[in-house]
């Protein structure tokens, strides 16, 4: 089965009914509840699995995932080159290096100490859910997922179905 992609599952079309239901929770109040779940959640979260791809654009990626229970939560890029985290949006050019994916998983938990909720929530409607961004040494690494009312953590759906398919 080598070259051949497999078929990713359809998202569920949501009726004009269930989308307005889904968008009244896009309120103040509810943002307010998104950074509370999450500043509450991130001293809880546990180093996950680390796993190595390249991404479409031929970019090499070294990523690590923060548990939360038995879900990935958020899922950190890493250098290739050093194993330093590297901020969203920024991507490794070259190969990682044989030690580097050991020693991001052995860093992974000071890391997690580190991490910083910060003030702000976005509202992201195709998926009803509040983006939350976190921080490491003042650089925005990822956002936690909340559901859209405020109080669950959601998994991080990318980083589970990138663990699933290394």
């Amino acid at each position: 089965m080598q070259g051949q992609e497999k078929p990713k599952p359809e998202k569920p079309r949501l009726s004009e009914e269930e989308r307005a239901a889904r968008r009244a929770l896009n309120t103040p109040d509810n943002a307010i509840k998104a950074l509370a779940s999450a500043r509450e959640c991130i001293r809880f979260l546990k180093p996950g699995s680390v796993w190595t791809k390249t991404s479409p654009r031929g970019e090499f990626e070294i990523k690590g995932s923060l548990m939360l229970e038995e879900s990935a939560v958020l899922a950190l890029h890493f250098s290739p080159e050093d194993g330093s985290v590297l901020p969203k949006g920024l991507h490794g050019l070259t190969e990682a290096k044989p030690e580097v994916p050991a020693l991001v998983q052995s860093q992974l938990t000071e890391v997690q100490k580190e991490l910083e909720v910060l003030d702000g929530a976005e509202f992201r409607e195709p998926e009803s859910c509040w983006a939350v961004p976190v921080a490491y040494r003042n650089r925005i690494v990822g956002h936690l997922k909340v559901a859209a009312d405020g109080r669950d953590i959601l998994s991080d759906r990318k980083a589970v179905e990138e663990q699933i398919e290394v």
